[in-house]
């Protein structure tokens, strides 16, 4: 090679090596500043979920659908990028038997998937996307974030558990899981930001690419809800406001990453689970569970039926 000496050649093969691994990796996300401890995440996260377990109606945790999710969830987690991972942290996926597009976690790692939103999805990877975006805000820490930012840090836990609850749930969910549950610091204010929005498709898509799905799935996943949702939009996006040009950001970062091997027997699994909530009684919209609830609080004050 004219006029280049191995030496010489030495400085381009390092920026291209550089290159290859940032582009594997993809963008470097900063987390978000936080006054609460790793351990707050889990204790409020844990309360909720027992609170988000008495008030709606889950899927029995060995049936298919349940089993399904959490298999899904349990390879996405794994695929969180060593520096976002909380030993700490235990996550766990239960799906709510409930038609509206709609699915939630909670700091520490709990995850509750609507059974709409299994059904509304086109593919494995499209339902793993929106939970590798819901995962993000948990390994991102965001619910905790967000109390800290609006200046929750240092009130008790349970308040801010409620309020983080309220919020991330947001609409009918919010309404029925937040009763009972203590709401002063201006729920609204703990709505994920666009900022962290943003933060979580990205690093949604990074935890796809490892997974071995395509990053693209959970573009194609926000399309669906949007489609779906109707001129209301369904209710995932009354928490998850759109940080604009979602779809292009997620493309942008998609091209940056490398796939791991892809998953097998997506499809079959997928439509078998589909195919096994459709032979279920139709599931409940969130509006109705949150009629029957207080049609039954002001009556006998029974549970919510499931």
């Amino acid at each position: 090679m004219t006029g280049f000496t191995r030496t010489s050649l030495l400085p381009f093969i390092v920026i291209m090596l550089c290159t290859a691994m940032a582009v594997g990796q993809g963008t470097k996300i900063t987390p978000p500043k936080n006054g609460y401890k790793p351990s707050d995440d889990v204790q409020i996260g844990r309360e909720a979920a027992a609170q988000v377990s008495k008030e709606l109606p889950l899927l029995p945790e060995n049936g298919e659908a349940d089993t399904y999710v959490a298999r899904v969830g349990a390879v996405l987690a794994a695929a969180i990028p060593p520096e976002f991972q909380h030993p700490e942290f235990r996550y766990t996926f239960s799906v709510v038997n409930a038609s509206d597009i709609n699915a939630f976690a909670l700091p520490g790692g709990p995850m509750f998937v609507n059974r709409g939103m299994i059904d509304a999805a086109r593919s494995e990877g499209e339902m793993a996307g929106v939970m590798a975006h819901e995962i993000s805000h948990v390994a991102l820490r965001h619910g905790t974030a967000q109390a800290t930012k609006s200046e929750g840090a240092g009130v008790q836990l349970g308040a801010i558990g409620g309020a983080i609850l309220g919020a991330i749930l947001g609409g009918n969910v919010g309404d029925i899981v937040a009763q009972g549950t203590q709401l002063g610091l201006g729920a609204y204010l703990l709505k994920y930001s666009r900022e962290y929005e943003t933060q979580a498709d990205v690093l949604g898509a990074q935890i796809l690419a490892r997974a071995g799905y395509d990053p693209m799935d959970l573009a194609r996943m926000f399309e669906t809800i949007e489609k779906e949702g109707g001129s209301r939009g369904p209710e995932w996006l009354s928490s998850h406001p759109n940080p604009g040009n979602r779809q292009e950001r997620i493309a942008q970062e998609a091209r940056q990453l490398r796939i791991s091997p892809a998953r097998r027997n997506q499809s079959a699994e997928f439509s078998g689970v589909q195919a096994s909530l459709r032979r279920l009684p139709p599931a409940r919209t969130m509006s109705e569970i949150a009629a029957s609830k207080t049609k039954a609080s002001s009556g006998s004050g029974g549970a919510l039926p499931r």
